[in-house]
């Protein structure tokens, strides 16, 4: 297999990005960061403005543009789609894995490199992060290519050697995370390589050195911050910090329990996520315990001091808990997975009995899944209200909307059920083999396999119960040859489905105040998209603001006329 995998190596970080190119397009763009950083590329698009953040003709001050940019080239190239806006994750997965092979090949060998490139495309929720439309694969290429060039110079300096060059390469990898992202990209690489330079006992950076690293990594975003101002004005500025100060400063929402990242992680990363805490268990001690650390050793622990200082700090200190923040597990991870696999392989033995039981138990979970979904949706609508009124859907406007979503009218044809029949023969195969090469190959493809049909034929009719009424209906707007003529505007929800899917600028129109608002300044659309709840209080006479009529209905949307 090391021979097979050593073949592979120079090529691997092609292969993977086809790899995560297969599909990519297929689904609609999620709601709302899908869509509102792939709307952001539009506008900028059709502006002709590289500078120009704009959604519904309002400034957007959260993100710095690198990925947007990114979008807009693939837009320029392939059209306005889906399969354009998530493109560049395509190039960085691939980007990545080819890094990966290259680091693992240099510490382990080319087959262990390989292995880790892999086990990265073969995790269900690795696989599903790098097919997206959104920042973090960029922002974590970013940081992981400055992290390892600091590692790199550090290296290079206990061989005699300056470093300068990848220092001056980490430098402008961090710089280049933070136009992406913001501060972060920044922030947390540093901490993570202090404390591994506190660890390894090294003496810090020259204060001259630190200087010229810190000014490099801060030209990039600080070129782009002049552009703006040179544009705009300091005004621009101004907002600009006062927005990013209030991201800090205010609490955004999402919470969740403690433990929700190590959960996701060794559930999402099946079914290789016990395999990675096991072996980091293993090599904590070892590493603690090295005197004089190798090249490998001191690799290593650098990947344990990033796992641990991300994990902890989005779960003890971040009180947002979205799990594509920890997204850097991921890669990190998989290295000690292939680490640990490579032994089990070696050694001709099978898994533990608690990872054994882990991978049994998230594999039933996934299965749960893929059965569950497409059971529910090929049943009758009134079935499956039937179905969510029995897992206790409350009367409330989130529980009417998901029975709304529910009665959706979606084909669910019999080969959606095949991510199940994959994840079965090849969990089947393993638990036959699985002290073997052939079983956790088997393993390895079958989930793969059956995570590209799921993001293809499962995702995709997901998607079309929660908000295909809505691009169904913004779409007939847009376009040279647009269906419907007029103005359409947006009541209810919040949602950025209009902003891709329709025309570049859509009102929207939270409560009844702001439609009367919109009646006195002479500004009320023709049509209006709404869901079910809302219907009422538009339709009822005597409300404030103009009469609507309902046009269409495509559960739990509504298209509604002005009369």
């Amino acid at each position: 297999m090391a021979k097979l995998l050593g073949r592979l190596k120079g090529s691997l970080g092609l292969l993977a990005g086809l790899w995560l190119w297969a599909g990519q397009g297929i689904p609609y763009l999620f709601d709302w960061d899908e869509l509102i950083y792939a709307s952001l590329a539009r506008q900028m698009l059709a502006s002709g403005d590289p500078l120009a953040l704009q959604i519904n003709g309002e400034p957007f001050f959260e993100k710095p543009p690198l990925f947007f940019w990114l979008q807009a080239l693939a837009m320029a190239a392939l059209g306005v789609n889906e399969g354009a806006a998530r493109l560049p994750n395509a190039w960085v997965g691939g980007i990545t894995v080819a890094l990966l092979v290259a680091w693992g090949g240099r510490l382990r060998g080319a087959g262990f490199g390989c292995l880790w490139g892999i086990l990265l495309l073969t995790g269900y929720l690795p696989l599903f992060f790098y097919k997206t439309g959104l920042i973090d694969p960029l922002l974590n290429l970013g940081m992981g290519v400055g992290l390892g060039s600091l590692w790199a110079a550090e290296e290079a300096r206990r061989a005699g050697r300056s470093g300068q060059g990848w220092r001056a390469l980490g430098a402008l990898a961090l710089g280049l995370a933070v136009l992406a992202k913001g501060p972060v990209g920044l922030v947390l690489p540093l901490a993570i390589w202090i404390l591994y330079k506190l660890w390894q006992r090294d003496p810090p950076m020259g204060w001259g050195e630190m200087v010229i690293f810190l000014g490099l990594a801060a030209a990039v975003p600080l070129a782009w911050l002049v552009l703006e101002v040179t544009a705009r004005g300091l005004q621009w500025l101004a907002a600009f910090w006062h927005y990013q100060w209030g991201l800090v400063s205010t609490p955004s929402g999402h919470p969740g329990p403690v433990y929700l990242h190590l959960l996701a992680f060794a559930w999402g990363c099946f079914p290789w996520g016990a395999l990675a805490l096991a072996g980091i268990l293993e090599r904590i001690p070892r590493s603690i315990d090295s005197a004089a650390a190798d090249l490998t050793q001191r690799a290593e622990r650098l990947l344990l001091v990033a796992f641990g200082v991300v994990l902890a700090l989005f779960s003890l200190l971040v009180q947002t808990k979205l799990i594509h923040y920890t997204s850097l597990l991921y890669p990190i991870g998989a290295y000690f997975a292939a680490l640990r696999l490579q032994g089990l392989v070696a050694e001709k033995r099978g898994p533990s009995f608690g990872e054994t039981a882990w991978i049994l138990l998230s594999g039933l979970g996934w299965l749960a899944l893929w059965l569950l979904l497409p059971w529910l949706g090929s049943q009758d609508p009134a079935l499956r209200a039937q179905v969510g009124a029995a897992l206790g859907i409350p009367d409330s406007l989130t529980g009417r909307l998901a029975l709304g979503y529910l009665q959706a009218e979606v084909e669910w044809p019999f080969f959606t059920y095949g991510p199940a029949l994959l994840l079965v023969l090849g969990g089947l195969a393993w638990i036959r083999a699985r002290q073997s090469v052939r079983g956790w190959a088997i393993l390895l493809l079958a989930t793969g396999l059956s995570a590209q049909l799921a993001w293809s034929c499962i995702f995709p009719r997901v998607l079309q119960h929660t908000q295909g009424g809505s691009v169904y209906f913004f779409r007939q707007f847009a376009g040279p040859e647009p269906a419907l003529s007029g103005r359409v505007g947006l009541y209810g929800l919040r949602s950025f489905v209009p902003y891709f899917y329709s025309p570049l600028r859509v009102p929207y129109a939270a409560k009844l105040e702001e439609l009367a608002a919109w009646q006195a300044q002479g500004q009320v659309p023709d049509y209006l998209v709404t869901w079910d709840p809302f219907v009422a209080e538009l339709t009822e006479p005597g409300i404030p603001a103009a009469a609507w009529q309902a046009v269409e209905r495509r559960s739990p949307f509504w298209l509604l006329k002005k009369t």
